[in-house]
């Protein structure tokens, strides 16, 4: 990254993006972290990034004299200027934007610093990922090979395989390491081992926790959307697909509202769809799930397929 640069990972919540962002900066130098909050100023994320920067505490006194002699200096001995994280939440219905977009800019061109920003598409400014002045790196969801080859899953797969669950979890989960790794602290939690003698509380505790993630996608996701998402999640059932080309959509009068935890966004091959935020909720849709009933039911039939 050059002085004054920036760069936006952005992703499905849970996909990695923190992971990669805090494995690619392990050895740097000169990296500060700090989160924001819906709707936080310019001036607020500013003076957060400056104060992380200094450690200066005063809280009635600017930090910019001091952010600024810290940046001559710094320059002058590393020949590089520090990188600040900003780590912005999920925005939940209602909430406006943080300011990152304007707050950013003043990072990069009034102190010269090197800036990461990550987010989801929920918590980000559209402006921030429209600008040509920036790296916009988008996270996709692992493929099942690729979760499988993660060292510190390694005996909760060899299980999942063992008992012919390692399907109905990849079908709930997908390529999102998050999921894997709540599921393998669920299991430690409940002083569970992954050994064959254990096997059925196992099991259970995997059903169980499908079935949370699956109930969670209906009455937290599907079921708290808006009127214009309910539509849309309408023309997915009527056709019976999984993705909609974007202009598609447009074009019979739908455009996604923000936030959104029901659909996403996403590029392929140089064309832009709308599809489902995560395989659970992808489920939920194509399986015209209506309550929790319909979750119980549909946890049958990704079992009995295995």
């Amino acid at each position: 990254m050059k002085k004054g640069s920036y760069i936006t990972v952005t992703g499905g919540k849970g996909i990695g993006k923190t992971c990669l962002i805090d494995t690619t900066l392990n050895r740097h130098l000169g990296v500060v972290k700090i989160s924001t909050e819906s709707g936080a100023s310019k001036s607020v994320i500013v003076d957060q990034a400056l104060r992380a920067l200094t450690g200066f505490r005063l809280v009635y006194v600017s930090a910019d004299g001091s952010a600024r002699r810290l940046l001559f200096f710094y320059s002058f001995l590393f020949k590089r200027s520090p990188i600040v994280v900003i780590r912005v939440p999920e925005r939940e219905s209602g909430e406006p934007y943080a300011q990152v977009t304007s707050a950013v800019r003043d990072l990069a061109d009034l102190y010269g610093l090197r800036v990461v920003v990550d987010g989801s598409p929920n918590s980000l400014p559209p402006t921030l990922i429209a600008t040509k002045r920036e790296t916009v790196i988008a996270v996709e969801p692992m493929s099942k090979e690729q979760i499988e080859s993660i060292p510190e899953f390694k005996d909760l797969i060899d299980f999942l395989k063992s008992q012919n669950l390692d399907e109905p979890v990849w079908k709930v989960f997908g390529g999102s390491p998050a999921d894997y790794l709540k599921l393998e602290e669920a299991i430690i939690d409940n002083k569970l081992s992954l050994s064959h003698t254990a096997s059925d509380e196992v099991v259970n505790q995997v059903k169980d926790q499908l079935q949370s993630v699956l109930s969670d996608s209906l009455s937290k996701n599907v079921a708290n959307c808006s009127s214009n998402t309910q539509a849309i999640i309408n023309v997915f059932r009527e056709k019976k697909v999984t993705k909609i080309p974007k202009m598609e959509l447009k074009a019979m009068g739908y455009q996604l509202d923000y936030p959104n935890k029901v659909f996403r966004e996403v590029k392929t091959l140089g064309r832009w769809f709308v599809e489902p935020s995560s395989p659970a909720v992808s489920l939920i849709i194509t399986e015209n799930i209506q309550d929790d009933e319909g979750v119980d039911e549909l946890l049958v039939k990704l079992f009995k397929a295995t």
